[in-house]
């Protein structure tokens, strides 16, 4: 193939002279070359690919620009990305400018104990993202406590209720023996949402606070206006997180595209 239109005959031994002698890059290895095939045919073991496979097929697509490989491999890690911890995504995401779930596996980090996240993963998550998600745990615990220790207000009680002081007394009272012990718990402690489901069952047990009273208190803490606050800081410092360290590379324009631009196609160069 090397020798067609060449002025000069192929040195016997020289590299892709023969079958015997293959050409040889250093950066391939046999299963990258497998799994090219495998993208190019659709072709596929009937297992699949392992996922060591798809980080073999993003090491593929960044070094000779496959764009298909890239599509195969962030698609077969989206649709599994369950089966993984959000900081192994996260620093895939990193490592390979995929931006498709970081928003999602940072939003699963942050449900993470600072303890549980392991050491040689901290240092590929780099310092601005670590940075971000150790302060963000500080501040999400802050707004935690003060959720915790400051009841809803009262605006107005039922015109049922014939006992205001004694309905504001046992509705603080409440608050702080349950909805704060649910969220504040040292070896249990509740989300938001779960929080809410224990707190509202609590209704044979909410002493002197007027039953019409309790069902307006249950609907405030429902709409959760404070809870929403908590998540919108995780959303807000991931947005940010990807605008800044995360670009996509550019895709490769196929043969149809560079038909219509007019401009020579890969082969046509060669």
């Amino acid at each position: 193939m090397f020798s067609v239109g060449s002025q000069l005959p192929l040195t016997v031994g020289m590299e892709g002279s023969s079958n015997d002698h293959p050409i040889i890059i250093p950066e391939l290895s046999m299963n990258m070359f497998e799994l090219f095939l495998s993208v190019a045919y659709n072709s596929w073991k009937p297992e699949g690919p392992t996922h060591d496979d798809v980080l073999d097929l993003l090491r593929f697509s960044n070094k000779f620009m496959s764009q298909k490989a890239r599509d195969v491999a962030i698609n077969h890690l989206h649709e599994r990305r369950f089966q993984h911890k959000p900081y192994e995504l996260l620093a895939l995401c990193l490592e390979f400018s995929i931006s498709k779930f970081f928003v999602p596996a940072f939003r699963r980090l942050v449900e993470f104990r600072i303890c549980d996240i392991p050491g040689p993963v901290r240092r590929r998550l780099g310092f601005e993202v670590w940075n971000a998600f150790v302060d963000l745990k500080e501040l999400l615990d802050e707004h935690n406590r003060i959720v915790a220790c400051k009841e809803p207000p009262i605006v107005t009680h039922s015109p049922y209720c014939t006992d205001n002081t004694a309905c504001f007394i046992d509705w603080r009272q409440l608050w702080w023996n349950s909805m704060a012990r649910f969220l504040l718990d040292g070896r249990n402690p509740q989300k938001f949402h779960e929080a809410i489901e224990r707190f509202q069952e609590l209704g044979p047990e909410i002493g002197r606070v007027n039953p019409e009273c309790w069902k307006m208190l249950l609907q405030t803490v429902k709409n959760a206006t404070a809870f929403c606050l908590a998540f919108d800081l995780v959303e807000e410092t991931a947005q940010q997180l990807l605008a800044a360290l995360i670009t996509e590379p550019a895709p490769m324009l196929t043969k149809a595209e560079l038909d219509t631009l007019g401009l020579p196609s890969h082969e046509e160069i060669l």
